[in-house]
């Protein structure tokens, strides 16, 4: 009988990729988001949005390769493919013995496909994580450690809201599993148990947002959300960073949003702030709004000639950015991380 079992899910799964295989169900999704996106964003289901321009990318074929400049949105052919950028970053970290740990936020319908319009499912839209896995794969080879948070999110999915409904931001349950992650992989490090300690407080609360793709399309929807604000005992007040830190959040929006406020909603609630009480010392960061590729490691590169000892303090650099930066139109060039 489970011999059967196996037999029968096997040439299920092979009729549905003949039926719908990956290049189709990639050009179906592009077909979506050119033809029902409204001012960059697309309507889904039960109140979500999704923006256009991640869609879009979800249907590329690969992500790395002498090809990316046919794929690609980048403005120069020769900064299209991520892989050589990432990689130098890499190696020029690893030669000043600091880690790098690479995390591409992916895409909102990867992870939520029933959300979008028509009928989508989690294992159709599964044929298209394989250029994703090509590409961790090949960095992984190359020495680059990645964090893939496809099958993180694709197990909570259905337990814990892991992305805004209106917002093109992971939730603050979204964020925590990375937080948790992440810290038990720093944790094992041999200079981890050195730092010095503090005992931060954290306390959920409930907090209503208008999102950004919400605010878009001028559209009124709101969505309440359950952040972990967390504070310094000792100040009373939100986690500053701290350029001595030995970790650096580097990346986009994704490490700003619900920790700086303003346009990102509130403050104290964000990637920075609870890895921060999730380790006991505050992080450094370099957060940019927009493309987290290549202006996030130019803001590293403009900070380390200005503080020259910088780059001395740390042992991780933690790069968070959306993974729809793989084909975004910023590009991906090789930029030092100091002046040599």
């Amino acid at each position: 009988m489970k011999t059967f079992l196996v037999l029968f899910v096997s040439a299920f799964f092979l009729l549905l990729y003949e039926i719908c295989p990956a290049s189709t169900v990639g050009e179906e999704i592009s077909g979506l988001a050119k033809s029902s996106g409204v001012d960059g964003v697309v309507t889904g289901k039960d109140g979500w949005l999704f923006l256009q321009e991640e869609l879009v990318h979800l249907g590329s074929p690969r992500f790395f390769g002498p090809d990316m400049a046919g794929i690609s949105k980048a403005a120069k052919p020769e900064f299209a493919d991520p892989l050589p950028a990432i990689v130098d970053f890499n190696n020029q970290l690893k030669r000043r013995h600091i880690d790098l740990i690479f995390v591409p936020v992916p895409p909102k319908a990867l992870i939520y496909p029933d959300k979008l319009p028509g009928k989508y499912t989690t294992e159709v839209i599964a044929q298209l994580q394989k250029p994703y896995e090509d590409l961790y794969e090949q960095l992984r080879k190359e020495g680059v450690q990645v964090l893939d948070l496809i099958p993180l999110y694709g197990k909570y999915r259905d337990t814990k809201q892991v992305y805004c409904k209106t917002d093109s931001h992971f939730s603050g349950k979204g964020l925590s599993l990375l937080a948790g992650e992440l810290s038990r992989v720093l944790k094992k490090t041999g200079w981890y148990p050195a730092v010095q300690k503090t005992e931060y407080l954290q306390k959920e609360k409930e907090v209503e947002i208008s999102g950004d793709l919400a605010q878009m399309v001028k559209s009124a929807a709101k969505e309440s959300l359950g952040l972990d604000f967390v504070t310094d005992p000792q100040t009373g007040k939100n986690i500053v960073p701290d350029a001595d830190s030995p970790v650096l959040l580097l990346g986009d929006s994704h490490t700003l949003v619900f920790s700086v406020g303003g346009d990102l909603h509130t403050t104290g609630a964000g990637l920075f702030d609870k890895l921060s009480v999730e380790l006991g010392f505050p992080l450094d960061r370099i957060g940019v709004r927009g493309s987290g590729a290549t202006p996030s490691r130019i803001k590293l590169y403009q900070r380390s000639r200005k503080d020259p000892a910088l780059l001395a303090a740390k042992k991780v650099v933690i790069w968070c950015l959306s993974a729809r930066e793989l084909t975004g139109s910023g590009g991906w060039r090789k930029i030092p991380v100091a002046k040599k």
